[in-house]
């Protein structure tokens, strides 16, 4: 048992690492606790108890990536089918790293896939056969890079290559030869592949390219930063060095790049809920949604923007506010998604370009004011809070149905957000329009609630994470600013939502150029007659021209609402603003390390287990004070110690046996031996002096031993369980 768990556990791990890599914040205890599973056939010694294992461990495995056992609802089959045709279809929609909490049915297929490759690991180790290992190994971690590729590429491909070599060196290492070899000349391979493939030596695309992912070096299609748009409020980081991932041939009017919009709020976060509405080729007139204004339409009004992908891989179609057509010979197929996304049915690859124009509404604020409340059938989805809906803005008797919803056991999941119910109200407490309470909640958040910006802020305990920034820490990143902001709009029935994409950045020559700093979150509202609007309620941001003006520092604002400067605000023009770090993604996530620090703490506790196990059988032989009994637990203890080196011998062999076994590794057991004999059969004046004389000899004995075996063999004698058995 203990040459296939050296066998197959350092593949396992590789494994876990490769697929985890998928995911933003991984489940460290669920990973680990899914390759225990399958890895538990190795810990029996018949054919039967492992198969038995394997299945009962399959389906404890399935059921614990979906969530469906102790606690599941609903069918158990029925459920994990639909959860496992969720997560593949999500897949191909949700961006990666993919966040586990918004998405548990892609989590659970990655759970799922670690169960299936450590189970064949485990079996392929037991069964003694390192090719079908290697196998296993290779494939588990080159298929993830493949969903995923043009990350991190040399490094998986070093991962991959020593995974695969791992099973057949352990293997074949025989017992009499150390495995140290074995593992020098690995390192060795993996090394010299690591250093010719950064280098550039490396094969042909043709030769290992599948799914356009090669084994060494970059991938074809990388574009080299890739945001993930679920909101997220963990932290943020950003690399020192800005990376352009976006030239953008537009008017000299700063705008927002929108890549997509958080419509939905689950539990504790806004995520990318969209419903595609149509699919076409890259050069069509999109079609117009009903959230639209009719004014979108008209030609005349359009911004034409000719965007070039510099550096950003992501399959959405950056255009500012709601594009309205599509050009591009680059982008082959698209679908069009309610509320104005586009996304590829590719990944937009660096290089690429397509024209878009975009319907970006301009109304003043006096016509703001005047915008009715009015919300279509469309527009009440954006008013959506979990599983209820908010009554509309001005409503007879909305305030008593919203107070209803915290009181009512069906909605307990709002019960937390009451706080933010009762704080919107006051914030918007004078306003009379949805406009007026927009802009009040906006200049709230901005300077007048002691809020600041943070991209490290502290965690939320025992609270939902935008509770504890209202109401407690007031430290976030935009992602806190513009998600409490659209839910605070939400209770108080106004249509808004999460937009999430980049700011203007900085325009010369013709040309916006936009980096991975620019990324942003934002606030969108639905005024009946113009459509949506961007409102930004993070602090530090610098004022926008042209769509920005209905914000609460916007002099036309202040003068349509008749109020006075509504702030002192001291931010750079519009076309100099610096950029804050987005909380709508991060172009370098931070990871939590705990997902392979896991793997490798059970581990550790696995082998301190073993270590004390043996420990304790060692000195419990010598616990009595008979000097007979000393010594023959001496002689014991030299037995156990060939036994893990696999030296066939019982635990009671005598003296002449063990002299015999000790011949090929070169070690004399001459004085132990004597003073063995002195102890066990001399008169009994002095055989406690001999016996201790015994134990001293056999520390000399040990230490030799183990100075001819190596670092190797002494390894795989200390896994071995041998002497932990009968004899």
């Amino acid at each position: 048992m203990g040459r296939a768990i050296l066998v197959a556990l350092p593949p396992a791990l590789a494994v876990a690492y490769a697929w985890t890599r998928l995911e933003s914040a991984p489940d460290a205890w669920r990973t680990a606790a899914v390759i225990g599973l399958a890895l538990a056939p190795l810990a029996l010694h018949t054919w039967s108890r492992r198969l038995a294992a394997a299945l009962a461990g399959s389906v404890l495995a399935v059921s614990l990536s979906f969530s469906a056992w102790p606690a599941g609802e609903g069918t158990w089959p029925g459920d994990l089918f639909a959860a496992a045709e969720k997560g593949l279809r999500d897949f191909y929609l949700v961006p990666l790293p993919f966040d586990s909490s918004a998405h548990p049915a892609m989590q659970g297929l990655v759970l799922v896939a670690l169960a299936a490759f450590g189970l064949a690991l485990a079996l392929a180790a037991a069964a003694r056969r390192p090719l079908a290992c290697s196998a296993a190994a290779a494939t588990g971690v080159c298929w993830p890079a493949t969903i995923a590729p043009g990350r991190d590429t040399i490094a998986i491909g070093a991962l991959a290559l020593g995974a695969a070599l791992w099973p057949l060196l352990a293997t074949r290492a025989r017992v009499e030869r150390s495995l140290a070899p074995a593992l020098a000349t690995l390192l060795t391979v993996v090394v010299v592949a690591a250093a010719a493939a950064n280098a550039g030596m490396r094969p042909s695309e043709s030769a290992l390219a599948w799914q356009r992912w090669t084994l060494f070096g970059e991938s074809a299609g990388a574009a080299g930063v890739k945001l993930v748009w679920d909101a997220s409020y963990t932290g943020i980081e950003f690399p020192a060095r800005r990376t352009t991932v976006l030239r953008i041939h537009a008017p000299h009017r700063a705008l927002y790049w929108r890549a997509s919009t958080l419509d939905t709020f689950v539990g504790d976060r806004w995520i990318e809920d969209l419903y595609p509405v149509a699919i076409g080729s890259g050069d069509r007139l999109l079609p117009q949604n009903r959230l639209q204004p009719a004014a979108a339409r008209r030609r005349g009004d359009w911004i034409e923007q000719r965007v070039e992908v510099a550096a950003l891989v992501d399959d959405h179609v950056v255009a500012a506010s709601e594009p309205t057509r599509l050009q591009s010979d680059d982008l082959e197929r698209v679908v069009y998604f309610d509320g104005g996304v586009v996304r590829a049915a590719q990944r937009v690859a660096k290089g690429q370009r397509y024209t878009v124009w975009s319907a970006a509404p301009r109304p003043t604020p006096a016509q703001l004011v005047r915008s009715p409340p009015r919300y279509p059938r469309e527009a009440r989805r954006y008013l959506q809070l979990g599983r209820t809906q908010a009554p509309p803005y001005g409503e007879a008797g909305r305030v008593r149905r919203v107070d209803s919803l915290f009181d009512d056991v069906r909605y307990e999941a709002l019960w937390p957000y009451r706080g933010v119910w009762k704080r919107a109200q006051a914030v918007a407490a004078s306003a009379g329009t949805p406009y007026q309470a927009a802009l009040t909640i906006e200049r709230w958040l901005r300077t007048q609630g002691g809020f600041r910006y943070e991209e490290r802020p502290p965690q939320a305990v025992g609270t939902p994470p935008l509770v504890d920034f209202l109401e407690r820490t007031k430290q976030g990143y935009c992602q806190h600013y513009a998600g409490s902001m659209a839910l605070m709009l939400r209770l108080l029935g106004i249509p808004s939502r999460v937009a999430v994409g980049f700011t203007s950045g900085r325009w010369a020559d013709g040309v916006w150029t936009v980096t991975d700093h620019e990324a942003h979150a934002w606030v969108e509202v639905w005024f009946a007659g113009y459509g949506w609007l961007p409102f930004d309620p993070t602090p530090g941001r610098g004022r926008l021209s042209a769509s920005y003006t209905n914000a609460s520092d916007s002099a036309d604002a202040v003068r349509a609402l008749g109020t006075g400067r509504f702030l002192d605000f001291s931010g750079q023009g519009p076309f100099g603003s610096t950029p804050v770090a987005p909380g709508a993604a991060s172009a370098t996530p931070s990871r939590s390390p705990w997902p392979y620090l896991a793997p490798v703490a059970a581990l550790a506790l696995l082998l301190a287990g073993l270590a004390a196990a043996k420990e304790w059988r060692r000195r419990g032989a010598y616990r009595s004070h008979d000097p007979r009994r000393r010594a023959a637990a001496a002689r014991g203890e030299l037995a156990c110690f060939l036994r893990d080196q696999g030296v066939e011998v019982g635990a009671d062999a005598g003296l002449g046996v063990l002299r015999r076994e000790l011949a090929p590794f070169g070690v004399a057991a001459d004085g132990f031996a004597r003073a063995f004999a002195r102890a066990r059969y001399g008169p009994p004046p002095g055989a406690a002096a001999a016996a201790h004389d015994a134990q001293r000899e056999l520390a000399a004995v040990l230490h030799a031993l183990r100075a001819r075996l190596g670092p190797g063999r002494r390894l795989r004698g200390f896994l071995a369980l041998r002497s932990l058995r009968g004899s």
